[in-house]
């Protein structure tokens, strides 16, 4: 199955920032909040998670992932994914994961971050392109 879509994933910590990036969300655009999967799914916040709810939280984030992209009319072309715990190794993962299961599309990765307070580490990440807000 040959797809030419190309789909923009987008780090964000906090939706405002993500508001402040683009406006407003799209009809073509999927919100994936890890915030609200940890929250729903979980009964105890963790920061770090064990083994075990790395695992289950991995296997929802795939099935909102499979389901912004696999969907039949194809409508979703940007994917958000929030998260306030956002850090390098996290995009790191993702980029691997979404190139990997999904090599059939095009990507492009992008971190939309507050100018006041940028993060270096994830800032150097060679394919993620930069929004300051």
């Amino acid at each position: 199955m040959i797809d030419n879509r190309n789909v923009t994933v987008v780090f964000v910590k906090e939706y405002k920032n993500f508001i402040g990036a683009f406006e407003k969300k799209g009809k073509e655009d999927y919100v994936l909040n890890v915030n609200k999967i940890i929250k729903d799914k979980f009964s105890n916040k963790f920061i770090v998670p064990n083994k075990v709810q790395s695992f289950l939280l991995n296997y929802e984030i795939k099935k909102l992932l499979d389901k912004a992209i696999n969907i039949k009319n194809k409508k979703y072309k940007r994917v958000v994914y929030l998260n306030t715990n956002l850090s390098s190794s996290i995009v790191l993962n993702t980029i691997d994961f979404v190139e990997r299961e999904y090599d059939v599309l095009d990507f492009n990765f992008y971190l939309v971050e507050s100018a006041a307070q940028p993060d270096e580490e994830i800032r150097n990440i060679e394919k993620l392109n930069r929004i300051s807000v």
